[in-house]
């Protein structure tokens, strides 16, 4: 099983207690390796895939930090490695979306944070939503619906 993994998941400077929970799992897994578990880092997602979802203008001001309310809306103070974070966990669900179709096979994410989130603003500790990013990405496109 992938299990999908990135050292950025921690960065950010604000931390509670599911933020380092994933690097601890991590370092375990390194330490005492489980049969039939990769780790696996996933790729950044792109400001273009988060505003395909997401108001570009939230998404811009996660990027760059203001204005501070909307960078800030998801619960917690903004900082410059926020960005890497959230992209990163973000990219991470897709990846293992993506996995778990292509494979027929459990996936997994390292990462938390992913669902509270509305199109214009983080909510519920959640900066991003990926949980429709992932499904969106996945859905069938059928040339009379809207692109998002």
């Amino acid at each position: 099983m992938k299990i999908f993994y990135s050292p950025s998941y921690t960065i950010a400077t604000h931390s509670f207690e599911t933020t380092p929970k994933s690097g601890w799992i991590a370092e375990s897994l390194a330490r005492e390796p489980i049969a039939g578990i990769e780790l696996v880092s996933p790729e950044p997602m792109s400001a273009a895939a988060l505003s395909r979802v997401h108001d570009p203008e939230y998404v811009d001001a996660v990027r760059k930090g203001h204005p501070r309310e909307l960078a800030e809306s998801q619960g917690f103070h903004w900082d410059p490695a926020l960005w890497e974070m959230v992209c990163t966990s973000n990219g991470g669900v897709m990846a293992a979306a993506i996995e778990a179709l292509r494979t027929h096979r459990v996936s997994g994410l390292l990462s938390s944070g992913l669902h509270h989130a509305r199109r214009a603003r983080g909510a519920g500790y959640c900066t991003f939503n990926g949980l429709i990013l992932a499904a969106r990405a996945q859905r069938p496109k059928r040339s009379h619906e809207c692109p998002l």
